[in-house]
């Protein structure tokens, strides 16, 4: 992937975590013609299944299917296998080795990006792990360790975005969840970062649901997220 061409309407991976289907699609239907990259987690899968998916793949808009994949290797291989031939761009899995591998070796052509350390973690949660080093600590090793074995690319908080960039180069995805305009509520997130730092600092995808979605003026919210990342591109 030639990471500097990646369309503006793309940058943004919209976050449909709404438990309703339908109003998820009126989303897709409301958004498609400024975003064209929807991300479909957990509890929207649960709700709404392939339909979901099937639906924004026929508007020509691309899908990350995050479910955070973390089973035993033959599982996690059999699971993705069913991801094949439905159009998916990204899928995600926990960013431990086995499972890496068990994904990959499913071959469906999917990228397969692996969840370093999820953004609500902070330095409390980390400690709890027994993890001797910091959340930057865990991330920079985790990332290491997926992408020697092939792993297409990360998802990270923006805030570990330029130490990635810096220890482990730019032949590698990167999506950073927890982006929030300036003045924005951090809502469950911890480590956050503006589109324009994301950015900046490294990030190719930007997951961004709450803030546009809450917007008074979505169309506006996600004009200047859009001139913001373009301007941090320059």
């Amino acid at each position: 992937m030639n990471k500097a061409s990646i369309p503006l309407d793309e940058r943004i991976i919209f976050a449909l975590d709404l438990a309703d289907p339908r109003e998820a699609l009126a989303l897709v239907d409301r958004l498609a013609g400024q975003i064209r990259f929807f991300k479909v987690g957990l509890q929207l899968f649960f709700a709404g299944g392939w339909p979901v998916v099937d639906y924004i793949v026929a508007k020509n808009c691309k899908v990350m299917l995050d479910l955070k994949l973390y089973d035993i290797p033959a599982t996690v291989q059999l699971a993705v296998h069913q991801f094949a031939d439905r159009g998916i761009s990204f899928t995600t899995v926990h960013g431990y080795g086995p499972v890496v591998e068990a994904a990959l070796a499913a071959e469906t052509g999917i990228q397969i990006l692996a969840v370093t350390v999820l953004t609500s973690f902070g330095a409390e949660q980390v400690s709890e792990l027994q993890y001797p080093g910091s959340v930057d600590d865990l991330v920079l090793q985790r990332a290491q360790t997926v992408l020697k074995l092939g792993c297409h690319g990360v998802v990270c908080s923006a805030r570990e975005a330029t130490l990635l960039r810096q220890r482990l180069g730019q032949d590698f995805i990167m999506v950073t969840p927890g982006i929030r305009p300036s003045g924005a509520d951090l809502n469950d997130q911890q480590r956050v970062a503006t589109p324009g730092r994301a950015i900046a600092d490294g990030a190719d995808y930007l997951v961004i649901g709450r803030p546009i979605r809450d917007a008074a003026d979505p169309d506006a919210c996600i004009a200047a997220i859009q001139r913001e990342i373009a301007t941090a591109l320059e």
